[in-house]
């Protein structure tokens, strides 16, 4: 039982610290998915913390039945709060030096209104789920260090040909 508690306590704190990372930091989960999949993980570990704690939560079942509550509180929650991914319509500038730094501009739907906000990104993709976001001004970039791309993408993230 000991390497359960531990492993749930090291399972909750590295899902909280991605997710307070992704909301506080320019570190930016770029997949509803794989967000969802850190909430619920720190959520339901917190709940069996918290029932251990008190002593409760000891069958298999109710560890079962605490997993299916919190997934449905999760699905409720991203249902009633989720504002839209940001999703890439042009690359505009890639790093010559480093493929994996691109200026973009991207949109993202505003929930039950119509309408788009915008904005425009260097981003620095980590691994493909996960971006490091910084907003730029396009004015002011060093053309020696990047070079334009004006790339329109598709829905999912293809060149568009015309």
């Amino acid at each position: 039982m000991k390497h359960l508690n531990l492993s749930i306590y090291i399972i909750f704190v590295f899902t909280v610290i991605i997710i307070l990372l992704n909301r506080f930091t320019p570190f930016y989960i770029a997949d509803y998915r794989v967000h969802f999949f850190f909430l619920f993980f720190a959520a339901s570990s917190f709940m069996i913390i918290i029932g251990h704690l008190f002593k409760k939560l000891r069958s298999n079942q109710s560890i079962i039945f605490t997993f299916i509550i919190v997934g449905t509180l999760c699905l409720l929650k991203a249902f009633f709060t989720w504002e839209g991914d940001w999703k890439t319509q042009t690359l505009l500038f890639r790093n010559i030096n480093d493929n994996n730094k691109t200026i973009n501009f991207q949109l993202s739907a505003k929930r039950f209104s119509f309408g788009y906000k915008k904005r425009i990104v260097e981003i620095y993709h980590l691994a493909p789920f996960v971006e490091w976001t910084t907003d730029v001004d396009t004015l002011y970039i060093d053309k020696s260090k990047w070079e334009k791309l004006d790339l329109q993408l598709n829905e999912i993230g293809l060149p568009v040909e015309h």
